[in-house]
């Protein structure tokens, strides 16, 4: 044990009174030995008288060190070691319960010293008590908005997927905060088609939110996505004849507003809005710098729709190529948002879109929703109890025509 080590073991009483004793006696030690050599070296018979002479006084500072020390001891120990102790045990008890203050209660006046160490922690721990306490409010006051935001935003998202000709729908989302950047829509276009969106802002919490709201709120204006027989639509009129290629247009207004209104608050969108063809199959689509979106066949990946365009929001003037595909019999088209390929293991390993592709490709011949909770099966095994890192969004359309 070092010497810092062997200090920190020791109470006050022991490193103060001890401290004193040995000292003393290592002293008076080395005068007995030193008078010793002296008398042998120079064979003088008068230093033995100095030797006893040093042994008689070395036991008389022995007794008045003795005296001291209980003398010292007593004082000590009321004055200074109780009201020590008594503040240590008021320490103990506020780490059980915070909200008692512990009032020491001395057996009689401490001196100055202790009376001000006493006075000044209980004036520290009342104003940190009501700094806890203010806090307190507030974090319960954010929890209840924050609470009531996640309700909003909840129902941004489709409460119930709507019931299209020829196709199976399912959706799964789980966001890492209260609040979520992660989105996904579904509503009905005009000839009888469906538009269906997933997207991703970046960051997370209130901010990516907030964007959220706002992205899709473009998305289903600038398509036309709204309900054309209400009266309280003033643009049904515009809506009767909008093509497909004419919805997903929405996604450049969208960008221009984003870009001139919030180009420097530094937030873009990722984004795959695409226009299903309940008829024919016929898929039309924008990939905004979005995950890869898989058509999935029973033997596993059939297609992969890459980006056609950048993310919205940095770029003023972006253009976004349209993409087509068809779905045949059984394909499953699904789409994802990155919280699902970065999602992290309890080893801080990512899932990756690999280990993604490899679990498709084992092949399905399943309903939507039987195919989005084996991807969710195998996905929570990975991760295992490590906690969410980024929102996790989902949805998957099966053609069945």
């Amino acid at each position: 044990m070092n010497n810092k080590a062997r200090i920190k073991s020791k109470g006050v009483k022991e490193i103060l009174l001890m401290g004193v004793f040995w000292r003393i006696l290592i002293i008076e030690g080395i005068l007995l030995v030193g008078s010793l050599i002296y008398e042998w070296v120079t064979k003088d018979a008068g230093t033995m008288d100095l030797f006893w002479y040093s042994v008689r006084i070395t036991g008389l500072v022995i007794i008045i060190i003795a005296f001291m020390m209980l003398t010292l001891k007593n004082f000590l120990s009321h004055n200074i070691i109780e009201p020590l102790q008594s503040i240590a045990l008021s320490n103990e008890e506020i780490q059980e319960d915070y909200s008692n203050t512990a009032t020491i209660a001395l057996q009689q006046e401490p001196p100055r010293e202790i009376e001000t160490i006493i006075s000044t922690r209980a004036k520290m721990l009342k104003k940190l008590f009501d700094v806890s306490e203010e806090r307190l409010k507030y974090s319960k006051a954010l929890d209840e908005e924050l609470e009531r935001g996640k309700k909003i935003q909840k129902d941004f998202l489709p409460r119930y997927l709507p019931d299209v000709k020829n196709c199976d729908l399912s959706s799964y989302f789980h966001p890492a905060l209260q609040l979520s950047g992660d989105f996904y829509d579904m509503f009905e276009l005009p000839h009888h088609h469906m538009g269906f969106v997933v997207g991703d802002v970046s960051g997370k919490g209130v901010g990516a939110a907030l964007f959220m709201a706002l992205v899709r709120s473009l998305l289903r204006i600038f398509s036309g996505g709204f309900n054309t027989d209400s009266n309280l639509c003033s643009f049904s009129h515009i809506c009767k004849d909008l093509t497909p290629e004419d919805a997903l247009k929405a996604v450049h207004l969208t960008n221009e507003y984003m870009a001139k209104e919030h180009g420097d608050d530094g937030m873009f969108v990722t984004m795959f809005f695409g226009v299903i063809d309940p008829e024919s199959g016929r898929v039309f689509y924008v990939n905004s710098g979005h995950e890869p979106v898989m058509i999935i066949g029973e033997n596993g990946i059939r297609q992969v729709l890459t980006a056609t365009g950048p993310a919205l929001g940095p770029i003023k003037e972006a253009v976004y190529k349209i993409g087509t595909c068809k779905l045949e019999k059984g394909d499953i088209l699904f789409c994802y948002t990155d919280g699902v390929t970065e999602a992290r293991s309890e080893t801080k390993e990512f899932y990756t879109r690999s280990r993604l592709e490899k679990t498709i490709n084992k092949g399905f011949n399943c309903s939507s929703g039987a195919f989005l909770e084996k991807i969710k099966e195998d996905l929570l095994s990975f991760t295992g109890k490590a906690p969410q890192s980024d929102d996790i969004t989902m949805l998957a359309i099966r053609w069945s025509a």
